[in-house]
This record gives structure tokens, sequence and C-alpha cells, in this order.
């Protein structure tokens, strides 16, 4: 239904015959569909155009059939309304407005007015932007979707959805979305409502308080940081978790444990950490792996197969005898460290520009070591 079904070629008997009939000036036009059943089309013709037209001062009536046949006489498809043929050019030309102050609406307005059914999505912020389909009937093009009192920009898709644009709104709430042309609104009664959410309600500021207190943290870092970077970290997160392949199970569960212990801060209870050793070289001594880029900590296995400890947090709990005295923090250059492996005698301490201390018998060791640790660090009494 994309073309133009009639025009005044095919319609006039003096055209048919090539005969001149000075109507050289024809626009035809593609016909509006009104809806499924009924289609409006647009041609120029008049009285000498057809044969039998007459005198207009009768008020013959005419009719355009379409038939699968050029008899008309049986069974025809469809048949239009009568109409007047005639050679006034201003006859039937009326301005009908909608009121003195709108323009005019398309004529098939008058038999569909256009309604809205859904909107999807039906929320979005208040800082605007977001793709909204509305779904309805009756949409055409030139029409128009108003969020509240705010007229926005539309794209019809088809005669059943047009993609707008949400505008910003400086406080959330439930607006109203209805349809304008020309200054003409309608869905007036039965319109679409749309929420907007802001960033600062209750609900969402709880939210990013607890992804606050979980996301990694960089040096530098500010107390509170923008919501903008706690949702872009969470996501880096998330798909650092779960965008890899399946057949890396085993690690997806082990990098699992190292940032949810990291990221919370529990240290592990001395009853949680098995017996060590009574060997010399494994009194009160535990080998820590260093930090991988991959979040990464193992302590080291012990020389008893049956023996073995695994320490998955990013804070080292420290073991020591009470008679033995608390370290000191170190210079820069790890030079004040005296170490050895559990189960591992011949290894070898290696330097590191690492920042540690002791807080409390936990050794906190802070964003630059997860990004740059390489080799093993051991520390022992």
């Amino acid at each position: 239904m994309c073309r133009v079904l009639l025009t005044h070629e095919i319609m006039c008997s003096r055209c048919c015959d090539k005969k001149s009939c000075g109507n050289r000036n024809e626009t035809p036009s593609d016909p509006v569909i009104i809806d499924r059943f009924f289609l409006k089309f647009f041609l120029k013709c008049n009285q000498n155009c057809l044969k039998n037209a007459g005198n207009p001062r009768d008020m013959r009536r005419f009719q355009v059939v379409v038939s699968t046949t050029v008899n008309v006489d049986g069974h025809v498809l469809a048949v239009s309304d009568n109409m007047f043929v005639h050679n006034n050019s201003k006859h039937g030309r009326r301005a009908r407005r909608l009121d003195p102050s709108e323009g005019t609406a398309p004529s098939y307005l008058e038999n569909a007015t256009p309604c809205i059914k859904a909107i999807s999505p039906s929320e979005g912020w208040t800082t605007g932007g977001a793709t909204v389909i509305i779904i309805g009937d009756n949409f055409f093009d030139g029409l128009q979707v108003v969020f509240g009192t705010m007229l926005v920009w539309s794209e019809l898709i088809t005669p059943h959805a047009i993609r707008v644009q949400t505008p910003p709104r400086h406080i959330p709430g439930v607006v109203e979305v209805t349809l304008s042309y020309k200054s003409k609104q309608f869905c007036k009664g039965a319109p679409g409502r749309f929420v907007y959410t802001a960033l600062n309600e209750p609900t969402i500021d709880y939210g990013f308080q607890r992804l606050q207190k979980v996301i990694p943290r960089h040096p530098g870092d500010p107390e509170r940081l923008p919501k903008e970077v706690l949702l872009k970290r969470a996501a880096d997160l998330v798909e650092a978790l779960y965008g890899m392949p399946h057949n890396n199970q085993e690690i997806i569960l082990k990098r699992a444990a190292d940032i949810a212990e990291a990221l919370y801060s529990v240290p592990r209870n001395h009853n949680q950490i098995p017996t060590l050793g009574n060997t010399p070289a494994h009194t009160g001594m535990m080998g820590v792996n260093s930090f991988s880029s991959q979040l990464a900590v193992n302590v080291s296995e012990t020389s008893q197969a049956n023996d073995q400890v695994k320490q998955k947090s990013a804070f080292a709990p420290v073991v020591r005898p009470q008679a033995s005295p608390p370290p000191s923090c170190t210079s820069a250059n790890g030079n004040g460290l005296q170490g050895s492996l559990l189960g591992a005698e011949d290894a070898t301490v290696e330097k590191t520009n690492w920042p540690f201390c002791e807080v409390g018998g936990i050794f906190h060791f802070d964003e630059l070591m997860l990004k740059k640790g390489t080799g093993k660090l051991c520390l022992g009494w």
C-alpha cells in the first residue's frame, strides 16, 4: 500500500484516448490508510475528463470501484463513497480548523484518534536521555510525544510504535505521557505514565552505600567515590568474575573468595589455621605467596603431605611465639626482613618496594601490591 493506486491518466477518458484534456499539472499522492479496511486517495479530475459527466447542476455522483475484471457488473472488491465531479476548482474547499489558535490536523484523524497503550521501559532517571518506545494505535508521521508539559522529538517506527528520548526532569515522580499534533493533544483521558527516579533516593543511596563498602579501592581514592565510579568498578568486578570461560571454574571460585575476603577485611581466627609442624623451620612461621595480577594469594605447602596450609585472604594473619618481640615496619627497600619459607628452606627473600606494617597481627597490603606483585615474600621471627 505504499504507492499511488489511482492517477488522473487512468481515470480520465480523454487521456485514455490519447486526447488533450488540459490537465497536465497532476500531482498524485499515496493513499492514506485510515484503518485496515479504509483508504483515502487523491486525484485531479474534472467534468471534461469523464464520459457522460453531464451538467454539474444535476449533482450526479460517481464512484471508484476496485475489481478483478474490467467489467464491474459482477463481484467487486471495494467501492468508494459517492463523489461529485465538477469544474469548479474551489468547490468543497473549506479550512477546517480545530480552533482559532490551532492548525489543521490530518483529515483521517476524524475517524482514528491516536492512543497510547503502553510505554517501554516505563521508568528512567531524572537526568533524561533514555530511549523509550511508545506503543499504541493510529500513530502517524508528525505526531509528537509530551512528557508532562515537555514536548519531545519523536521518531515514527510503525503506526503502532514511536521512539522517543526522555527529557530531563528536576524532581522524581510520575508524569503523564500524551500525544500532540499541531497543538492538539490526544490521550488526555487515558494518558500513559512514566516514572522518573532520582539517583539520590533513599533506596538508591542505600545500594550505593553497600557498593562503597565492597568495591576495590585504588591509591589516592577519596573517602566517598562518585556514583559513576562506583557503578563502573562494580561492573568491572562482575565482568572479571563471570565473564570467563567455563573450564576455569576453579580459578573463578578462588578469585571470588580472594576478592570477597579482601574487600570485607575479615581475618581468619587462629582455630581456623591448621597446626604447624614442630620442626625449627616451621615454628611460628607462615609463607605467603605474593599477590599476582589475578588477585590470587596462596600459602606455601608444608613439607608434610598431610599438613597443608592455604590462605586465600589478602590479609595474612600472623602466628608468632609469645616471647618473640613484635617486628618493626621495614624500610621501603625491604632490607630489614628476616625470612624463611614454610616447607621451602632454600628459598630467599626478594627485595621489594611494597610498603607494609603490622597492625593488630594482620599485615595490610595496599593496592600497589595487587597490581605489581611477583615472586614470594616470607616473614618469620
